[in-house]
């Protein structure tokens, strides 16, 4: 990423070493694409959800202190949703790259409908993280109708059922 202006929006600046944590993915990857990637996931997955203000609330500006309390513990749920959708984003953007010559796929690359499924299920583990942000801004602000924070818009993929399940007989 060579703009300044779209590195200091970003939750996490270096977010290829926090992804380390949460997603598999090489230590010496590029960067730049992971923090492309980053802004997408953070412009469209995440504030669609948790709007702008939120997402404002995360970031560090150098200007001003270090984050504290509230804005602290939302950043810190935001981090893993973050960490996922972004990995999500590089499977989905990023299968092979422009040159010269065109558009070029590794060889060694995989089939892309196993890089979709892989995305989609990363897209869906963000979702389930995405679930405990909300929540914590619902009893944050006292206001589960607060029209900036949006859960109805997490479209979970994955599905937890409880209890025994029961097949019928025809």
């Amino acid at each position: 990423m060579e703009n300044p202006d779209l590195e200091a929006e970003l939750i996490l600046p270096d977010i290829a070493r926090a992804m380390i944590d949460y997603v598999s993915i090489q230590p010496d990857i590029d960067s730049t694409k992971v923090r492309a990637a980053s802004i997408v996931a953070q412009r469209i997955d995440i504030q669609r959800v948790i709007g702008a203000k939120n997402v404002e609330r995360c970031i560090e500006k150098p200007q001003e202190t270090e984050l504290t309390g509230e804005d602290l513990k939302l950043r810190k749920l935001v981090i893993p949703a973050l960490c996922y959708f972004t990995y999500s984003r590089l499977l989905k953007m990023f299968p092979g790259t422009f040159t010269d010559g065109g558009y070029t796929i590794d060889k060694d690359a995989t089939d892309t409908g196993v890089t979709k499924s892989a995305a989609n299920e990363s897209a869906a583990i963000a979702e389930s993280f995405l679930v405990d942000v909300v929540t914590f801004l619902e009893i944050e602000d006292g206001d589960v109708d607060d029209p900036a924070v949006n859960g109805d818009k997490i479209n979970p993929r994955i599905r937890v059922f409880g209890g025994k399940e029961a097949r019928a007989s025809n």
